[in-house]
């Protein structure tokens, strides 16, 4: 799924560089180059937002469920 996202990101972005190219805007930062690059970087980060979300869930317990086991644990002292 990772990359199926990160695909569809840089399969917009590579459209809009064609497009871009065709009414004669250039940027020199903006290359098919670029785009593999930050592909990489989408293919990266989505793995590491979704880990940090996890850990920030599981320690503060965003969820009344997570809350009430929270509480659970506490009791039976095994938290």
């Amino acid at each position: 799924m990772n990359k199926d996202v990160a695909k569809q990101i840089t399969g917009f972005l590579t459209a809009l560089f064609l497009f871009l190219g065709t009414i004669n805007v250039k940027f020199e930062w903006f290359t098919l180059d670029s785009i593999n690059a930050f592909e990489v970087v989408i293919v990266a980060a989505i793995p590491l937002v979704y880990t940090f979300y996890r850990i920030y869930q599981n320690h503060y317990g965003t969820t009344e469920k997570a809350k009430e086991q929270k509480e659970v644990l506490k009791q039976k002292g095994l938290k």
